[in-house]
């Protein structure tokens, strides 16, 4: 089980980016360029804190820290300022789905969801972010046909979580995650750690 990480205090600067496992293939002799898709196509997220004071919050988020790096960490995945509102408690809605559109019931009647909305889906106890590629409302029966990007990594359970509210990424800690300063004033300065999801 991952080690949901939630800084206490002080400035978080996070840097999205895209992990790609495809790219243009691009001929040596002039030909066309194609473009290879591969699935897994993920996200990781970079996370640069301000420093915290080291007693209580350095010490609590230190360990926080040194855990996630054996058992994964989860962070809340920021909207900037996107009104999210009242999304209800949508689920995947039927099993073993793929590709590029989720099926979805629980919504609050009429809610939009807007293009670039982040979701997280939670299959086998693990979350897996998305995003919507345009936007979509859902009926008054709450069901909703949602194009997403990247494409579906999993085959999907019946009534599989997705949190449109609160998304997180999770995954495997990479940088100064095991490392912080202990400056000379009473606080710890954590610098830059990014998340990767593994799947």
């Amino acid at each position: 089980m991952s080690i949901l990480l939630t800084p206490p205090r002080g400035l978080r600067v996070d840097k999205p980016h895209l992990v790609d496992f495809g790219g243009p293939l691009r001929p040596p002799l002039g030909g066309p360029v194609q473009t290879l898709h591969r699935l897994g196509t993920r996200f990781a997220l970079d996370v640069t804190l301000s420093p915290l004071r080291t007693e209580p919050y350095g010490r609590q988020f230190a360990a926080a820290l040194m855990q996630a790096k054996l058992v994964g960490a989860r962070i809340l995945f920021g909207q900037d300022r996107l009104a999210i509102g009242s999304p209800g408690s949508p689920v995947v809605n039927g099993a073993l789905q793929s590709g590029t559109t989720l099926n979805l019931r629980g919504f609050t009647a009429a809610y939009v969801v807007h293009q670039g909305q982040f979701f997280s889906m939670v299959h086998g106890g693990r979350r897996y972010l998305h995003f919507a590629a345009s936007d979509t409302t859902a009926d008054g029966s709450g069901v909703m046909a949602l194009p997403i990007f990247p494409m579906l990594r999993v085959l999907t359970a019946d009534a599989d979580v997705c949190e449109f509210a609160t998304p997180s990424i999770e995954g495997s800690l990479s940088g100064n995650e095991v490392a912080w300063q202990r400056l000379t004033s009473p606080f710890s300065d954590f610098g830059s750690f990014t998340i990767t999801e593994d799947e």
